[in-house]
């Protein structure tokens, strides 16, 4: 008898707690710092304050009358179709409980920024939702840009490193055995620099060289890569350039420094050296020629560009 007159009142209870469950997560849901939308059939039906701050939206009239599409630029990355691609994320979250992905977002304002979603299937009695959990990543992407910028720049002058440099030298000598396609390098390296760091110390010799970059981007090509050996010295990779064009575009740097006022230092000068690319050739191969024509126009009396020896070829074995 005392068990069934305390059975109606656990029964009762049942409700309330589920209300009170209900409440809980609802209370969650609005209070969550992450942007979260649920979806039916592309239609947005229900969305946290988050959402409205993060897709750009003053107050909350307008987003139930718009479908997803509004908040997807045409196109993704890469240059894909952002409604057939979303389509396969969709069905990736329905067949197997969630799909991770980054996106590019359009906010109400028209600004498009990256944001990694999580997509869940949300089984309901009588349908499927699915839920959208959105980031915004902008800072991340930055930073990740910051980091990949940092890993092939030299931080003093903001020329590339020897890093980039060696994976642009890579690059021409493939296109050269394999489409025939010439490019040509530049060494330079600034005449009596250790003069100029002993008289008006280091703080200006760093400045000679920043300007020099400076003054050394102004003159080169978009496709051409300027990259900072080591010390005073830098070295140009130019594709699709033949020997008489570097040498031409040698000399005129050469005259752009002989006639540069450095802040502090005044007047200095360069020598440089010029070599193409070889079918055979190795980045070691080309970097020795090139110091051993610059090795020859400091012993010349510096301020010269000369040609480097031509590259031995070897002999295709039969």
């Amino acid at each position: 008898m005392v068990r069934s007159q305390k059975q109606p009142r656990r029964q009762a209870s049942a409700p309330c707690a589920d209300t009170a469950l209900l409440q809980r997560y609802r209370a969650a849901f609005l209070q969550s710092r992450e942007a979260i939308v649920f979806v039916r059939r592309d239609r947005i039906i229900d969305y946290n304050p988050a959402a409205l701050a993060l897709l750009g939206i003053e107050g909350n009239a307008c987003l139930p009358k718009l479908d997803l599409m509004h908040f997807f630029p045409a196109q993704q990355p890469g240059g894909k179709n952002s409604r057939t691609l979303g389509s396969l994320y969709v069905k990736q979250a329905m067949r197997h409980g969630k799909a991770l992905f980054e996106w590019r977002l359009r906010a109400h304002s028209g600004r498009v920024f990256p944001a990694e979603i999580m997509l869940s299937r949300i089984d309901m009695p009588g349908e499927v939702l699915l839920q959208a959990t959105v980031r915004d990543i902008s800072r991340q992407k930055r930073l990740e840009q910051e980091l990949a910028r940092n890993a092939t720049t030299d931080y003093l002058t903001g020329a590339h490193n020897r890093q980039r440099f060696d994976e642009e030298i890579r690059r021409a000598l493939a296109r050269r055995r394999r489409k025939q396609v010439c490019s040509a390098l530049i060494l330079l390296d600034i005449d009596h620099f250790k003069p100029v760091n002993d008289t008006y110390g280091h703080a200006a010799g760093d400045n000679v060289l920043i300007e020099l970059v400076a003054l050394l981007d102004a003159n080169l090509r978009i496709p051409d890569i300027l990259a900072r050996w080591g010390g005073e010295e830098f070295v140009i990779v130019l594709p699709d350039t033949g020997q008489r064009e570097a040498l031409q575009l040698a000399e005129r740097l050469r005259e752009l420094i002989a006639a540069h006022a450095f802040s502090t230092v005044g007047r200095i000068t360069a020598s440089l050296s010029v070599t193409t690319l070889a079918p055979d050739d190795t980045p070691s191969r080309c970097l020795k020629r090139l110091d051993d024509a610059l090795y020859q126009a400091k012993d010349q009396g510096r301020n010269k560009v000369l040609k480097a020896a031509p590259a031995v070829i070897t002999p295709s074995a039969h």
